[in-house]
């Protein structure tokens, strides 16, 4: 689909200057406008689909379809950047025989708004989110390289909805692991008041070891029942009155 689309696109003007033999100069000119508003149009509800996107991976994949269809490039890539301009993710819905890091480093290299790639049959586009740098488009070997100015025309007239996508998409997954977080942090709160309740409740204790019987039917040392179901933590020391009852030689608490 995307290479038949791209030949249509890339042979409007060809056509055009056929048909100009039985065309006044003002006719073909009408005629190449009317035909980039639909190019443009077509271009728009394409980029539809990429509001359905509940993921960055989905979103970008969404735009590097869009790319291929219009301009049924031989290489397309996007490189995912975060907020302190780190290589996050490559992405390509096309294989290449191009080295992975080669290329990272040379898509993490631009700094510009665009340019020409190096076989002069393509460009790269810097995808901006106000001021935040989301990452690097990179489309090239268009089938049709002299129309490129009007391709790159019209990557940059619809750039900015493909980065709001791509940032809604980023505060979607946010949202998400932010809601998985105190979904993890509510349980471990019930958990603490369940134990928490444990303790406040009628606790069946051995009139003469202490010992507590558990609601397994276990019976526990005070100190180890006590540790298991809080925070209380124990520290040995004996009192005074146990002191001169079991240690009548030793005078411990003398000052």
């Amino acid at each position: 689909m995307g290479f038949a689309v791209g030949r249509q696109i890339g042979f409007r003007v060809i056509n055009l200057l056929i048909e100009g033999n039985e065309m006044t100069g003002e006719h073909i000119e009408l005629e190449i406008a009317r035909r980039e508003v639909s190019e443009y149009a077509m271009a728009f509800d394409l980029l539809t689909q990429i509001i359905y996107s509940e993921t960055e991976k989905e979103s970008i994949e969404s735009i590097l379809n869009v790319f291929q269809t219009l301009f049924s490039p031989a290489k397309a890539f996007y490189i995912s950047l975060q907020k302190d301009n780190q290589s996050e993710t490559l992405y390509s819905l096309i294989s290449s025989s191009e080295d992975e890091n080669e290329l990272k480093s040379r898509l993490l290299s631009f700094d510009k708004k665009y340019e020409w790639t190096e076989s002069n049959k393509g460009f790269r586009v810097r995808v901006n989110y106000n001021d935040n740098r989301l990452g690097v488009l990179e489309i090239d070997e268009i089938s049709f390289p002299e129309y490129k100015e009007h391709y790159l025309n019209l990557t940059m007239s619809i750039i900015e909805v493909c980065a709001l996508a791509i940032e809604n998409a980023r505060r979607h997954q946010k949202i998400k692991d932010t809601e998985s977080q105190l979904r993890k942090e509510k349980e471990n709160l019930e958990h603490a008041l369940k134990e928490i309740k444990t303790l406040s409740g009628l606790l069946p204790i051995c009139m003469h070891c202490k010992s507590i019987r558990d609601d397994k039917g276990y019976w526990q040392q005070m100190e180890g029942y006590i540790q298991a179901h809080s925070e209380a933590q124990f520290s040995h020391s004996i009192c005074q009155n146990c002191a001169k009852k079991y240690y009548p030689d030793y005078d411990i608490y003398s000052d």
